[in-house]
């Protein structure tokens, strides 16, 4: 008999773990979308696109883009759980639907895409003075 209780208690503390962890991920992707997070990483594919003079049919892009940013939640979610409870996150949305949040979740794709050129400009000249430093 005890062996079934614990089986029991095993099977239904899984079962709470895995769907708090769902519930987290619904949420942390919800706070993406508000925060702009999900806007930038579609900004960056399309700026990365346009590097490699690579001409992609948006019929291929799309569903590669979804899978790529699930996975990325998905090798997000136990980082965030490390710092920020899910009322942590829905307070975030919460203030991202305000005026002034609104305005910088629509901005932040922008600005990391004009930010782009200048951080790959930045990467050159630090692995170019590393260089430099090791043959020192």
């Amino acid at each position: 008999m005890k062996k079934y209780i614990i089986l029991f208690v095993l099977f239904f503390s899984f079962t709470n773990i895995h769907s708090q962890e769902k519930i987290y991920k619904e949420v942390l992707l919800e706070y993406m979308k508000a925060q702009g997070s999900y806007q930038t990483f579609s900004s960056t594919i399309d700026q990365m696109s346009k590097l490699v003079e690579a001409q992609i049919d948006n019929d291929k892009l799309e569903p590669f883009m979804e899978e790529m940013f699930s996975s990325l939640i998905d090798d997000l979610v136990p980082i965030y759980q490390n710092h920020l409870s899910i009322q942590d996150l829905r307070d975030a949305i919460a203030m991202y639907n305000t005026p002034i949040g609104r305005k910088i979740s629509e901005k932040t794709p922008l600005i990391s895409s004009e930010s782009l050129g200048v951080t790959i400009s930045l990467g050159m000249k630090f692995s170019t003075k590393i260089k430099e430093l090791i043959e020192e």
